[in-house]
């Protein structure tokens, strides 16, 4: 019998796939944390503060504005994270401050200053050019 053999390595190419999806998850999650730098950046119109224990102040973020930084805390707690379960890739970039997600949403003594959202929505075309490029 005279034949050609073909035989395709899936584990190895799945597992080329993962590694690339893992490696845009990364780019993607990375840009997302670097629109949440630039939403929590900048001037505000609220009130003027004074930054606590020092001469300084600063102008408070207004209802319905980004909040803004006394101090850079909630900036410097930014972290991504990407995990893998399965056929699943997960990625997160947000902060573990429970202040980041009361500033957001808003609590009952305070308006929100929206932040995740607005991040998302300035990094979406920059998301979509990343997982959009070729895959092999």
């Amino acid at each position: 019998m005279a034949e050609v053999i073909i035989r395709l390595y899936t584990k190895e190419i799945n597992q080329s796939i993962k590694d690339t999806a893992s490696k845009r998850m990364y780019k993607g999650v990375n840009e997302v944390r670097d629109q949440m730098n630039e939403t929590l950046s900048g001037r505000r119109t609220g009130r003027i503060y004074k930054v606590p224990g020092t001469r300084r102040t600063y102008t408070a973020s207004a209802p319905g504005e980004p909040p803004a930084q006394a101090t850079a805390e909630l900036r410097q707690s930014l972290f991504v994270s990407v995990e893998g379960r399965g056929n699943t890739i997960t990625g997160k970039a947000g902060t573990r401050l429970p202040r980041g997600l009361w500033l957001d949403e808003g609590t009952k003594n305070m308006k929100p200053r929206p932040w995740l959202d607005r991040s998302l929505e300035r990094a979406l075309s920059r998301l979509r050019e990343i997982f959009e490029e070729e895959w092999l």
